[in-house]
């Protein structure tokens, strides 16, 4: 091993975006969730801790995925006061450890890591469940998921026109404006979510809702559309009208998380709207070969699970290495050698 492969690799958000290959990336989740279900990942509940006064929390997910051999830790915080001070509502970072020593190989930065991962969770089952070659596809919210996700759904089907609506207009127009020229697409700003939603074959929530009154409604969809819910961080937010559940096929990564953490979900179960049998994961629809589903109104919750931005930070160290990305750090080698050397020079008999 050279001193430059011991020095830790650090990959920034414009990084992230010059390594990342959507079509590679769905391969890379779909295996992974496919060998999880073969060989059981050690991925502990994650640690939630709360921040009352500002309304926030911070989330602590470590994993080891055997079968993958990967290891690390991602910690992420969402402080949705953060946009008045002109700062991410999401912030935070993975680690990437090497499994046969524990080192450190690669820190990435967690806010775009976590939106490429949900986005390509959304691809990966929107493929699976929109079967249409050219859908239309409607946007709620004009963030840092907005935009990953229009990336994502661009870069599996042929899209019409996207329209996207979010409570600024101005910032809108400027963000739909970009993403057209972005995917070559018609992306038209709208006033309301009910203008977004017409004719809209795909939906994709990426909101800071936080109430329970829903801001879909099932009578405002066409049937047969496509939802990736993803937004409405706390179990105490709908997106989603509860009761377009007990009509929809009810696709999530994580089952019992989804039951405790999706607003939509919890609540469909307690009003008997669903049962906990139609909460599904993710194994039979991605079984491969993909199996021929029946085209149906469909309901995706990512709720987020740590073996999947393991998986995803695995793919982005091995590709920005390929690639030459990142900066290579070895202030902690440099330290520890620093340290060894004063301990040197003041113990007696050069004993540290």
């Amino acid at each position: 091993m050279t001193d430059e492969d011991s020095n830790v690799l650090l990959l920034n958000a414009q990084d992230i975006h010059d390594c990342t290959d959507i079509t590679g990336l769905l391969d890379v989740l779909a295996r992974g969730y496919r060998a999880s279900a073969r060989t059981p990942d050690k991925v502990p509940a994650r640690h939630v801790i709360e921040h009352p006064a500002h309304q926030a929390f911070s989330l602590f997910m470590p994993a080891v995925l055997p079968e993958s051999q990967i290891m690390g830790i991602k910690v992420s915080s969402f402080f949705p006061g953060n946009s008045r001070r002109g700062l991410p509502a999401i912030n935070g970072a993975v680690l990437l450890l090497e499994p046969d020593t524990g080192r450190l190989q690669a820190m990435l930065d967690g806010s775009a890591l976590t939106a490429l991962r949900t986005a390509a969770m959304s691809a990966l089952v929107t493929d699976r469940l929109c079967p249409l070659a050219q859908p239309t596809l409607a946007v709620l919210g004009a963030g840092v998921q907005a935009r990953a996700h229009i990336r994502a759904i661009a870069a599996i089907r042929t899209l019409r026109w996207v329209r996207v609506v979010a409570r600024d207009m101005d910032r809108c127009r400027a963000f739909a404006l970009t993403m057209s020229e972005q995917i070559g697409v018609p992306v038209e700003a709208v006033k309301s979510v009910a203008q977004a939603l017409v004719d809209a074959d795909i939906v994709c929530t990426t909101t800071s809702h936080d109430t329970s009154s829903p801001l879909v409604m099932a009578h405002q969809l066409k049937p047969g559309v496509h939802i990736n819910a993803i937004g409405g961080s706390t179990v105490h937010a709908c997106e989603v009208d509860p009761g377009l559940l007990g009509q929809a096929l009810i696709h999530v990564d994580d089952p019992q998380a989804a039951m405790r953490e999706s607003g939509e979900i919890s609540q469909a179960l307690a009003r008997s709207l669903i049962t906990p049998t139609q909460v599904m994961g993710l194994e039979a629809l991605l079984q491969e070969p993909a199996l021929s589903w029946v085209a149906a109104t469909s309901y995706f919750r990512c709720v987020g699970h740590a073996s999947q931005d393991m998986l995803v930070a695995r793919h982005l160290y091995a590709a920005a290495l390929e690639r030459q990305l990142g900066k290579r750090c070895d202030y902690l080698t440099s330290s520890r050698k620093n340290l060894t050397q004063v301990r040197g020079q003041h113990a007696p008999n050069g004993e540290g």
